[in-house]
């Protein structure tokens, strides 16, 4: 077993989807939230799950272009499919893979995440002739009777592996999974198990704690994970920890979307975050509700004469470029001008933000 410079622990070498993932160079393509499985660890969000919705990275998808134009600002080399379940929106799923391979040609590596219940022999033949790189199954380690479909995808000449959390509890139910597969698939990836706000109810139910007040990882995952590992050296396996996840799979793909997604004014920090000065209308400003706010816009069109007339007025005073941002309907400055500005115009901050298409804010601190 080794650790990694990513903070996870290894048996042989990664998955190639895997490589490009911890590099921050994977497009993570979200095609439904739609899913059979009810897996009470299950982390989507209430804005994804159970509903048929896609997303590129935290790009909500309204049209193809917006897969290419997001691909593009990460400068990824590759894509994750997830969901939900690719294979009950298994046409949309061909789409994005042949999209994709035309437009950044073969060597785009596309790995997909899926559950058996409605997986055959036919969608994978499709799957595979539409491009697919590597596939990763997530059975159900509660009930082994469609465990025999994964064997279905040795006939095709791609990666082929298992992917699942490691719950302390199920000890017994992952030995047994891994033993049924270790001769039939390529790799292993585990998992460590983590809380999020549509889960957290479910495994306090069940028993489930955090492993310390600062984290989201379940107590006991990580000692599980490594304890596999060490039964299984002559296998390949991947343990991937919570903080590979947050602190260097993110932080990496932020690094690279920064470099293409900040504007001129714009200073990136060495996590991959913007900051940027901002003038925002008064009806506008951030707050409670600040994001339903500005998506309920009802007469956008003056909103945004409004900023133009605001924009004319920064620059006639101050002899400098101010920026207009569309999607949050404020005027975008340079943060070493904004302090200036803040002094004859009211509703002036100092923000720290994700590089990401919704700009989720770090810090706002206002000056006036």
């Amino acid at each position: 077993m080794q650790k990694t410079k990513y903070h996870s622990y290894k048996n042989k070498q990664l998955a190639k989807g895997c490589q490009l993932c911890v590099q921050g160079k994977k497009l993570v393509l979200f095609v439904t939230g739609l899913c059979l499985r009810n897996c009470f660890y299950c982390p989507l969000s209430e804005r994804k799950k159970n509903k048929d919705r896609q997303w590129a990275n935290e790009c909500e998808i309204k049209s193809d272009k917006d897969i290419i134009e997001e691909a593009k600002l990460c400068e990824s080399k590759g894509a994750g499919i997830t969901g939900g379940d690719p294979f009950l929106k298994i046409n949309r799923t061909i789409k994005y893979i042949k999209m994709l391979k035309k437009k950044f040609r073969k060597d785009f590596h596309i790995h997909l995440y899926a559950t058996l219940i409605k997986m055959t022999e036919n969608k994978l033949k499709k799957l595979h002739k539409a491009g697919l790189d590597e596939i990763r199954f997530h059975p159900n380690l509660q009930d082994k009777k469609l465990w025999y479909k994964i064997l279905l995808a040795k006939k095709y000449n791609w990666l082929k592996g298992i992917e699942i959390p490691i719950i302390p509890s199920f000890e017994k139910q992952i030995i047994e999974l891994i033993e049924y597969f270790k001769n039939n698939v390529d790799f292993f990836n585990l998992n460590e198990l983590e809380f999020s706000d549509t889960n957290a109810q479910n495994l306090v139910k069940l028993g489930f704690r955090t492993k310390d007040k600062l984290s989201y990882a379940a107590k006991g995952s990580h000692e599980l994970a490594l304890q596999i590992l060490k039964k299984y050296p002559k296998l390949r396996m991947h343990y991937c920890t919570a903080k590979l996840k947050d602190k260097v799979q993110l932080a990496n793909r932020l690094k690279r979307r920064a470099k293409n997604a900040a504007t001129k004014f714009d200073i990136i920090t060495n996590s991959g975050s913007l900051v940027r000065g901002a003038i925002y209308l008064k009806e506008l400003k951030p707050g409670f509700g600040y994001r339903k706010k500005i998506s309920k816009i009802q007469n956008k069109q003056a909103v945004m004469r409004k900023l133009k007339n605001l924009k004319q007025e920064l620059e006639k005073e101050f002899g400098k470029k101010f920026l207009i941002d569309d999607f949050k309907y404020r005027i975008l400055a340079d943060s070493r001008l904004i302090k200036k500005v803040s002094k004859k115009y009211p509703n002036c901050a100092l923000v720290e933000e994700y590089p990401t298409h919704d700009a989720m804010e770090v810090q706002l601190e206002f000056l006036s």
